[in-house]
């Protein structure tokens, strides 16, 4: 029996941990006589609760290094692939992946990797929210008789940069849409004040129809949460791929990233105007480490000419095309 190492630094996105459940489970068959070790963050392994693709977890901040016994080792450090850098443009992040491991995927199973396990209290917790019989620390929610849509807005300084419209765009989109309900999902985490920092907090918006439910609930309860509203509308993001759990269809804005490399075909996926005239940079930011490099990017606030994101009217078209 072979001992295995799954790393999954700490830098990495839960997102690209999300989209690697097909290959997990591959391994998995692979290696079924094996033990297999994740050695990542909490809320990495909250977010495969109950999946079978691991026989033991190491926390990345709390383990003795080095660890010096492992017979083979797979560092699942996504951006060090460099996938909007070396790879054609069409050519999805499935197909990267599992040709760089030489492993075939069971598309067939999709479905059922990608839903995830969520407790029946996590659950009540979400449909008493919903139904307005419990309070958080930001409130009630007060539904209107219009539908429900899940927010996820990011923030422009949040890196990987040029992933999302500016705050107005965002304010903007509940104005028009006076009678839905909007639940705002993601994190209020603010930067450490003492040390330089890629770390910020979501928009918050501040609308009378939009309800903040930032850091209120884990990601498995945002992934049913979509399952329960009307639709989302979302960055390219961990919400955009829990997406996957239900199939729920929703809206999802790119920008320095790209929808045919990450995205799914049950969303609308709407991209910018990269007016630089290259194609998608995500992975820049994992060769370019100097701030002042990554944030050239011609979606910052600072750099994006006018209307280079989809406009929010159209947005609003595309919802109500949904409903």
């Amino acid at each position: 029996m072979k001992n295995i190492l799954y790393y999954y630094h700490d830098s990495c996105g839960i997102g690209d941990f999300y989209l690697l459940f097909p290959l997990f489970d591959a391994l998995r068959s692979k290696y079924k006589d094996d033990n297999i070790t994740l050695l990542s963050t909490n809320s990495i392994k909250n977010i495969a609760y109950n999946k079978k693709w691991f026989d033991n977890y190491i926390n990345t901040f709390e383990t003795e290094y080095p660890i010096n016994r492992f017979d083979r080792v797979y560092n699942w450090d996504i951006q060090k692939h460099g996938i909007t850098l070396f790879y054609p443009p069409k050519k999805h992040f499935w197909e990267i992946i599992s040709d760089n491991l030489d492993i075939t995927l069971d598309r067939d199973k999709f479905p059922d990797i990608f839903r995830l396990n969520i407790t029946d209290e996590e659950k009540h917790l979400v449909d008493e929210f919903l139904n307005n019989d419990i309070y958080f620390s930001s409130g009630s929610f007060q539904p209107a008789k219009g539908p429900t849509i899940v927010l996820h807005t990011g923030h422009p300084y949040k890196f990987p940069y040029g992933k999302t419209p500016n705050y107005e765009w965002w304010h903007e989109l509940t104005t028009k849409l006076p009678n839905a309900n909007f639940i705002q999902v993601g994190t209020k985490e603010e930067p450490p004040q003492d040390k330089p920092s890629r770390i910020v907090p979501d928009f918050h918006v501040q609308a009378e129809n939009c309800f903040d439910l930032r850091d209120m609930i884990n990601i498995r309860q945002v992934a049913y949460l979509l399952e329960c509203t009307d639709t989302f509308v979302a960055i390219d993001s961990i919400v955009a791929h829990v997406s996957l759990h239900s199939n729920k269809k929703g809206i999802v804005l790119w920008g320095s990233s790209n929808p045919k490399t990450h995205g799914h075909e049950h969303n609308i996926n709407l991209e910018a105007i990269r007016h630089c005239g290259q194609p998608p940079c995500i992975d820049k930011g994992s060769f370019y480490v100097p701030d002042d490099l990554n944030q050239r990017c011609c979606l910052m606030p600072e750099n994006a000419r006018k209307d280079v994101w989809p406009l929010v009217d159209e947005v609003v078209y595309e919802i109500n095309s949904i409903l």
